[in-house]
């Protein structure tokens, strides 16, 4: 995965993350209506590969409206909050986005792929003409317009990221393959069983929700190396959960063997201990670690959390705070 595409691909993982504790990542962030959801599957997911291995969702315009995000947008500063990512993008994140999926697939040289999907209200011309004034490279693929944004142009055949419109109302950003993928149609994401299988143990009507089957990336260089041990235990996982005063929710861990599932259970244990350790001395540590319950059966470990919106925003930092710590 190129640099480009690792840092569109995990900013909108990050926004679908952060859709679970505060709604929006940094660079792809925050009643969807009835007939666009069926057991939790958005229409989007059409437009992400058949084989992906990983899948997310976040319905940005419930995030958006909530009550914890309310209270999130008064600790926001003009330079880092939503003012500076539409002068970058045109987007206006409290307004044109309704909702975001985004998929990692398996790729060329044994890495990974990425694509990012969002649908809402866009101003198409202004979008373009930014990427294109930022150095990208506008071209034509199935009669719509593409935009290459970091192709070396030594190596016209390396990975590159790229920008579409699929739809008036509906943009995506990931790897040139996989847009050119999405523009020329396909079966999608929700034709893959095993991960709408995982989608089943996400909990109806979750803001956000991520699935995933880890085993088919193995050896791709998508995870941290500081992170990879551990996911090396995980064969699939379900996480979910609904953001509107706080956030609750569920992450199941499907590990390779039930021996690995108790190492991985004893493992998530030592963590809680260390943190219980030090919430001696930072209270709004141990009120998040109160949140948490963990639970196993066979290969699966399942951790559930009810984090109050108090909870989360004595775990950020104070906007008013100087560098070293003085008000």
């Amino acid at each position: 995965m190129s640099k480009g595409t690792r840092y569109i691909v995990f900013g909108g993982g990050g926004l679908l993350v952060a859709g679970l504790a505060i709604g929006l990542a940094a660079w792809l962030g925050s009643g969807l209506p009835t007939e666009v959801l069926a057991q939790g599957r958005p229409d989007e997911l059409r437009y992400l590969p058949a084989d992906a291995a990983v899948v997310s969702f976040a319905n940005v315009r419930e995030v958006m409206d909530s009550d914890l995000r309310e209270r999130l947008r008064e600790r926001e500063s003009e330079t880092e909050g939503p003012a500076a990512f539409e002068n970058r993008t045109g987007i206006d994140l409290d307004r044109d986005i309704d909702r975001v999926v985004a998929a990692l697939a398996p790729g060329r040289q044994d890495d990974a792929e990425g694509i990012v999907v969002l649908a809402g209200r866009f101003d198409a011309a202004r979008i373009e003409s930014l990427a294109i004034a930022s150095g990208g490279i506008r071209i034509e693929h199935a009669g719509r317009p593409l935009i290459l944004l970091d192709r070396n142009r030594e190596d016209p055949d390396g990975d590159t990221t790229a920008m579409s419109f699929l739809e008036a109302d509906v943009l995506t950003l990931g790897s040139e393959s996989l847009v050119r993928q999405a523009l020329d149609g396909g079966s999608g994401a929700e034709t893959n069983d095993q991960l709408m299988t995982l989608l089943e143990r996400v909990e109806d009507g979750s803001t956000a929700w991520t699935v995933g089957r880890l085993d088919t990336l193995e050896g791709s260089e998508w995870v941290p190396d500081q992170l990879a041990p551990q996911m090396s235990q995980v064969s699939a996982f379900a996480l979910g959960g609904q953001v509107n005063g706080g956030v609750r929710g569920q992450l199941t861990a499907e590990a390779t063997d039930e021996e690995t599932g108790r190492n991985l259970r004893d493992l998530v244990q030592g963590f809680l201990a260390l943190g219980r350790l030090q919430a001696t001395e930072r209270p709004e540590l141990a009120a998040l670690l109160e949140a948490l319950q963990l639970t196993s059966s066979g290969p699966n470990v399942t951790l559930t959390f009810d984090l109050p919106a108090d909870t989360l925003l004595d775990l950020l930092p104070d906007p008013g705070a100087t560098a070293d710590g003085a008000p």
